[in-house]
């Protein structure tokens, strides 16, 4: 994981060279102040040098600034990269996610989704701007201090050094529970981004049934526990540092008594002492430093595990290396003996043997999960059939490029989904390079461009996020401009259920028959008046074909179309 991390870097190598610079500069200069400590004492108060008293007191200042200065351009390197890292992973992330196949989406919840693009890369860009810091100026600043101590008295440095191994392994300990807490904390944290969005899109339905406090109270528990985790971690956290600083302050103790006793015996000077007894204290302030970054740093590699977990996922659905690139549709459609299961066990989908002619209306009926929209989801390749194959114009659907295919394929479906964008550009979302004048006429064909000029800004209207400020009926007609403008040979249409008022309904069906003229079309059908137009009527039950035909024939001899048409499953237009 930690070379995962690293290559990161390797864009902003020059800048980190620089920060490293400045950490070293600051490194040098707090081991620097030591020396001047004893330089001070022993050199300019003892001698009585007041001459080089005035140097000192012009170069501790300038030190200083010095000093200063490199922790600025150090803090100010760091956090720049550490900004472009994050850019650079939530890029990776997301360009990631338009890669993965529909299987995973139908696995992952969304909170879990956004909480890796947000709070896992946040906990990193944290670590980012901390750690090299810490690890680097730290280390350097630790190590010229050893030297310095050496320097000094290297008896006495061996001896204060002993302790320092004794501290390795409490902040061993923290680290495995704090990584092993906060991994826990970020899935508690991605289930209540979970639950918040399920929360805020499903508004509607929970103040229609007065479930408020129940929804409240389930609030307040998946709460309450995440706030038990993080208790658990500030736990171990804020025993980390007073541990190390009581290390360091037996360390102290112990140099205190034996070196005062030198300096008091005159086998020491003052000031070489008290530079001694510094710069002990200050390589704790290091260590305290690592003992302090620590639980941001296991934050950090549990978000990175979860992070990288998400960009080892692999898309099932693939094209070839030598794709070929799909022609113009222009004869038929096949299925052969396709079988599907979304787990890979239980069929939802078996023997489907279907050829659909070019500009033929293939209506598909069925009771609910008889396998009519996975049917459909199969032909762009959303998912791919464990058995059996697909083929347009004789070509494999998974021979071919997957652009090429969609391409040629429009979907509308019942869940229409509109961003929070403008009415003009969820239309050209089909085709960004559209005119105003083919958006216009799309939107003409669609019954939807007279409703479009009432809004506010008309075309330039925002309409907010899935399309909150529309109807149902309204969003449906932009959906079908947004097809009709994409004017694709290859139609799948998933005709609505919801009830709509009888003006917006007349609407929408008209905007449905045109969408479908001239259109070879696979049709989730729900309307009687749709199904008496098809070409020909595919009944599923439980994910096999058990009849074809046309309306009347199925009525004969088909059972299940028969009792489905009984049932009033569909309007009779």
């Amino acid at each position: 994981m930690y070379k995962r991390l690293i290559k990161y870097f390797y864009p902003y190598r020059i800048k980190f060279i620089q920060a490293l610079v400045c950490m070293a500069g600051v490194a040098g200069l707090t081991t620097a102040s030591m020396w001047l400590l004893k330089t001070v004492v022993d050199n300019a108060l003892i001698a009585k040098n007041s001459l080089l008293l005035i140097r000192l007191v012009i170069i501790i200042p300038i030190l200083y600034l010095f000093k200063g200065l490199f922790v600025y351009f150090q803090n100010y390197l760091m956090n720049y990269i550490a900004q472009k890292i994050t850019r650079d992973i939530r890029n990776e992330l997301f360009t990631h996610l338009q890669t993965l196949s529909f299987d995973f989406y139908d696995k992952s919840s969304t909170g879990r989704i956004i909480s890796r693009l947000t709070n896992d890369v946040k906990l990193l860009e944290t670590a980012l701007i901390n750690i090299p810091a810490t690890l680097v100026r730290d280390s350097l600043t630790l190590i010229f201090l050893v030297g310095l101590l050496f320097y000094l008295h290297w008896k006495f440095a061996l001896i204060s050094l002993v302790v320092f191994p004794l501290s390795l392994y409490p902040l061993r300990e923290f680290s495995r529970k704090m990584r092993k807490i906060s991994r826990l904390g970020q899935e508690k944290m991605s289930d209540l981004y979970a639950l918040i969005q399920e929360l805020v899109f499903g508004i509607s339905v929970v103040k229609s049934f007065g479930q408020e406090e129940k929804e409240i109270e389930h609030f307040r528990k998946e709460n309450d526990s995440f706030f038990k985790i993080i208790v658990r971690f500030i736990r171990v956290e804020v025993l980390s540092s007073p541990v190390m600083e009581f290390l360091g302050a037996i360390a102290a103790s112990f140099i205190l008594l034996y070196g005062g006793y030198d300096v008091i015996m005159g086998f020491w000077k003052p000031g070489a002492f008290f530079a001694f007894l510094g710069a002990v204290l200050s390589t704790y302030q290091p260590i305290r430093n690592f003992s302090n970054f620590n639980p941001i740093l296991q934050q950090a590699l549990a978000a990175s595990e979860r992070i990288f977990s998400l960009l080892d996922e692999k898309p099932t659905v693939l094209e070839p290396k030598e794709a070929k690139i799909l022609p113009p549709f222009k004869e038929e459609i096949l299925y052969q003996n396709v079988g599907f299961a979304y787990n890979g066990r239980d069929y939802v989908l078996q023997d489907i043997n279907l050829t659909v002619k070019q500009g033929e209306i293939v209506a598909l009926v069925g009771p609910s999960g008889a396998g009519k929209t996975t049917l459909v989801n199969l032909l762009p390749r959303f998912y791919i059939p464990q058995k059996g194959k697909i083929y347009i114009d004789g070509d494999e659907t998974g021979e071919l490029n997957l652009k090429s295919l969609r391409e040629q394929i429009g979907i509308v479906m019942q869940e229409v989904i509109l961003f929070n964008n403008t009415v003009r550009n969820n239309i050209a979302y089909a085709k960004p390079e559209a005119t105003e004048n083919e958006i216009f006429q799309a939107a003409k064909i669609a019954n939807v461009h007279d409703f479009i000029l009432t809004l506010p800004q008309g075309y330039n209207t925002i309409i907010g996020e899935r399309g909150i400020m529309l109807s149902g009926g309204e969003r449906q007609r932009i959906a079908i401009a947004r097809a009709v403008l994409k004017n694709p040979p290859i139609l799948i249409l998933d005709e609505a259920t919801s009830a709509l008022d009888p003006e917006t309904e007349k609407l929408v069906y008209e905007a449905l028959d045109r969408l479908m003229e001239n259109r070879t079309t696979l049709v989730i059908a729900h309307r009687l008046s749709t199904i008496k137009k098809a070409n020909k009527i595919i009944v599923l039950d439980r994910g096999v074909i058990v009849a074809s035909g046309k309306h009347e024939e199925l009525l004969e001899k088909c059972h299940t179309y028969r009792r489905l048409y009984q049932l009033q499953l569909w309007d009779s237009v």
